[in-house]
């Protein structure tokens, strides 16, 4: 196979968001349909690729009709199950967007659909695939700082000021920050902690008078099987950026705007239309900043950094730096540098290349059901008040 044909369900945000992406490894992944509901969504997102593709306002058509061997699943989350399923049920390999489902019944329910299929999946939209989280990764898994002793991470962003939609505000529908934003935080503190946690304990909170229907903040503590502790900590009322502790640099890999909100940033009154908010995505505002947010695409691109994150260690720690990892020990502080970023890039090609060698994905079915569990169980704790056991947990991959 020389490349593999991609077709992608729901050509909204998302997957406007990975466009570029997908230009920069064309020689092993062709895009070759789209599935949308709304008919110029498909036309817009052909017009920005070049060339025309073949649309269909059916998921389960596309999967069967369609020229493709792969879809990128990249629809509403409570609507993921149901598109993978049918990739699944047509041998088509998948990659899914975080997080992976909103109930365990649906997890559960893609995970036989795709072993039952023997396609691959690869659990998008990952942290773990930036090339500083799998060194961190790495260096712990070598034993040179002896075992994990704590593991912490911050991102305090403007998540919930930007242009958001309403049903990208409600929680019932599985959206939300807990759930848009929780994953990345999992599924990295679960890579560099072993995989396995035993126990969730969290709270939550909504204190947005705006947004009423979804948390903006949580704060969690889990403890892997083997007893080492994590705290995670999320904030998206945007008051507080956590670049100014990552070298003015965020999640894009580029130097924020105003990476010390001196600037007012705008907060809006409530959500915004769907016309609205893809008039701004097609005007070159793909993630809906206000006034005082956004990045400078023109700057150099560099490591991309979600929130501060701190591994503590028997003998040294490890944090990002704007080019690798900084390592701390006896020696003092030494810098290890990083391949250069391949942002979504990183997860094609490693749909590409599981399934033209023929080996598991790095994060597969199970890993991506392990990390929802956990992003579940803080909503759950939350709501009451108690510590949350986990039941599907998985190690560590090792490729």
């Amino acid at each position: 196979m020389s490349r593999l044909r991609l077709g992608i369900a729901g050509a909204g945000i998302a997957a406007l968001q990975v466009l570029p992406h997908l230009k920069e490894i064309e020689d092993q992944i062709e895009l070759t349909a789209l599935a949308d509901i709304r008919r110029d969504n498909m036309d817009y997102f052909a017009q920005s690729l070049g060339r025309s593709l073949a649309c269909f306002e059916d998921v389960e058509a596309m999967c069967a009709q369609g020229p493709v061997d792969a879809v990128w699943v990249a629809s509403p989350n409570r609507l993921h199950a149901e598109h993978v399923i049918a990739a699944a049920r047509h041998g088509k390999h998948v990659i899914c967007e975080k997080p992976m489902a909103v109930t365990l019944e649906q997890c559960l329910a893609m995970v036989q659909a795709v072993e039952a299929a023997g396609v691959k999946y690869v659990q998008g939209h990952s942290k773990v695939y930036d090339a500083p989280v799998r060194a961190m990764g790495q260096l712990i898994r070598s034993g040179e700082l002896g075992r994990v002793t704590h593991l912490h991470t911050w991102n305090f962003n403007d998540w919930l000021i930007r242009a958001l939609m309403p049903e990208e505000v409600r929680t019932d529908l599985g959206a939300g920050p807990v759930f848009r934003q929780g994953p990345h935080q999992v599924d990295t503190i679960r890579y560099l902690g072993g995989g396995r946690v035993r126990s969730v304990r969290a709270q939550a909170g909504r204190h947005e008078p705006h947004f009423p229907d979804c948390e903006g903040n949580y704060t969690a503590f889990l403890e892997f099987e083997d007893g080492t502790p994590a705290t995670l900590i999320f904030d998206g009322y945007g008051y507080f950026d956590s670049v100014e502790l990552t070298w003015g640099v965020g999640e894009a890999g580029k130097p924020a705007k105003n990476p010390d909100s001196r600037i007012p940033k705008a907060r809006p009154p409530g959500p915004v239309s769907a016309q609205e908010k893809y008039a701004q995505v097609r005007g070159g505002n793909p993630y809906g900043y206000g006034t005082g947010g956004g990045w400078d695409m023109d700057a150099p691109q560099q490591q991309p950094f979600f929130g501060l994150t701190v591994v503590s260690c028997e003998r040294g720690v490890i944090r990002q730096s704007p080019d690798g990892l900084y390592v701390y020990d006896a020696g003092g502080r030494r810098e290890l540098p990083c391949p250069p970023p391949l942002g979504r890039a990183a997860e094609l090609r490693e749909l590409y290349e599981a399934v033209t060698q023929n080996r598991p994905t790095l994060l597969d079915v199970r890993w991506g059901m392990a990390s929802a569990e956990v992003v579940m169980g803080i909503l759950e704790s939350s709501r009451n008040r108690a510590e949350v056991r986990m039941q599907h947990q998985t190690d560590v991959p090792v490729l």
